[in-house]
């Protein structure tokens, strides 16, 4: 993807959300400016609640944030599971909907984990 250009990611984008009839136009009127993470593994360092933004701050109407820099309590960021999760709870709170975007896996909370991660700290695997 560093060697390819923003024409050349939008048309794949566009080829992944099967809109065909669209894409000639949709790539003659658009601007796509492709960009590296130089931060990538800033969303691993230490924080506190409070340090990103809620996806959608209290009071907000028409703002949302979505991606890996916004606050999802009990979610793992740089998932995609996690950018979906924070664009699906933007879209349904601002648009009033009554749904939730799928439960957050606990696997903390699954005894085979659990008994997986016991054996591996006490060396005693198969």
């Amino acid at each position: 993807m560093s060697a390819c250009t923003g024409r050349e990611i939008l048309s794949e984008v566009l080829g992944h959300l099967h809109i065909e009839v669209e894409a000639s136009k949709i790539l003659k009127t658009s601007i796509c400016i492709p960009c590296m993470m130089p931060f990538i593994t800033s969303q691993f360092l230490r924080r506190e609640k409070g340090d990103r933004p809620l996806v959608v701050p209290k009071g907000s109407k028409n703002l949302a944030f979505m991606g890996q820099f916004c606050e999802l309590p009990e979610d793992v960021v740089f998932t995609v599971e996690y950018s979906i999760r924070s664009a699906q709870t933007a879209v349904y709170a601002l648009l009033g909907l009554k749904r939730e975007p799928p439960a957050v896996y606990q696997g903390k909370f699954d005894p085979r984990v659990l008994y997986k991660a016991f054996m591996a700290l006490h060396d005693l695997g198969s």
